[in-house]
């Protein structure tokens, strides 16, 4: 029986994606190592994934002095991953990115290790490991061009989110700011939110910790949502921010989204260049956070309503997964 080890967390978007290959690689040994972070309470939830474990830092962005002890937390991380590698002597190793996958690939020695990269640009983690991978996967064909060992996969997508059934009786507004949620979205929606409701039932998932108590009729928040399918089978509309996941998600169900990318400055800038991208070949509206106002948000969504998205064929997760068996 082969055996897998999985990696990746911090945020739902380096999650989510492993989980969606468990389908294809029925059979097999997964162990999944990871932090204290989402990825623990996501993981542990399925029977057939042995969770591990490890100390995890992150690289504060911006902050020289919160960054100091980064060096030395790494390097018991990566002794903690390394002792895991022995025990369980994994047939390959496959990494979604992230800070979470950083000890693992470093730890990684004579054996397989696999990465894939979401978005436009190479993350942060990806720029360290891509060396020592046999294949770094992308979902943009443009990503895998530049490398040397880049083969274009697409994304990795969870194949539930195509049995979605919808239930909604009125004109429906699905808000995403992602996993860790959007403190600019959740403000512009609370200062225009009756005109929001007077013509759109209005799901908002806001982030967890980030529930603003807003009671008003047709307006739902919860922190997460455990069922996407059915919020996208619902949605007629759709505001998110420019995570590669949701972006690739929207492209697949050819949904009509408005995405208010983080800006450069609070991320590297890989949502400004993801938006850019969707937006390029006509399959979102593109809105600057910098341009975000109740007046904006209510004209782009009037247009939104009379918007057609184009066709792309994003699901890679066949290939990712053919790629890791085959390792």
């Amino acid at each position: 029986m082969k055996k897998i080890i999985l990696s990746g967390g911090g945020t739902a978007g380096h999650v989510i994606p492993n989980l969606a290959l468990l389908p294809y690689l029925s059979g097999c040994e997964i162990h999944y190592i990871g932090g204290n972070g989402i990825e623990k309470e996501l993981v542990e939830a399925n029977k057939n994934v042995t969770y591990h474990q490890i100390p995890c830092v992150k690289y504060v962005r911006g902050s020289l002095l919160k960054n100091l002890t980064v060096p030395f937390k790494l390097l018991s991380s990566i002794h903690a991953a390394k002792k895991l590698l022995r025990a369980i002597a994994p047939d390959v190793i496959f990494c979604k990115g992230g800070y979470v996958s950083l000890p693992v690939a470093l730890a990684a020695k004579n054996v397989p290790l696999i990465t894939h990269e979401s978005d436009f640009s190479l993350g942060l983690t990806n720029k360290l490991i891509k060396n020592k991978c046999r294949y770094v996967c992308a979902s943009f064909p443009n990503t895998a061009q530049n490398l040397k060992n880049g083969v274009f996969t697409g994304a990795i997508l969870r194949r539930e989110i195509y049995l979605g059934v919808r239930t909604a009786t009125h004109p429906t507004l699905l808000i995403m700011g992602g996993s860790l949620g959007s403190k600019a979205i959740s403000d512009c929606v609370t200062s225009c939110i009756s005109e929001l409701t007077n013509r759109y039932d209005v799901v908002h998932i806001v982030g967890k910790g980030k529930l603003t108590g807003i009671t008003a009729d047709g307006y739902t928040e919860i922190e997460f949502c455990s069922d996407m399918p059915s919020a996208y089978a619902n949605a007629d509309l759709i505001i998110s921010r420019g995570g590669a996941n949701a972006l690739f998600e929207i492209a697949a169900l050819r949904k009509k989204a408005l995405i208010i990318p983080l800006p450069k400055g609070a991320s590297r800038g890989d949502q400004v260049e993801n938006a850019e991208f969707f937006a390029n070949k006509n399959l979102i509206k593109h809105l600057p956070q910098s341009k975000l106002n109740p007046h904006t948000l209510i004209s782009e969504l009037e247009s939104l309503e009379s918007f057609t998205p184009s066709y792309f064929n994003v699901d890679g997760t066949k290939k990712v997964a053919k790629l890791i068996l085959s390792s």
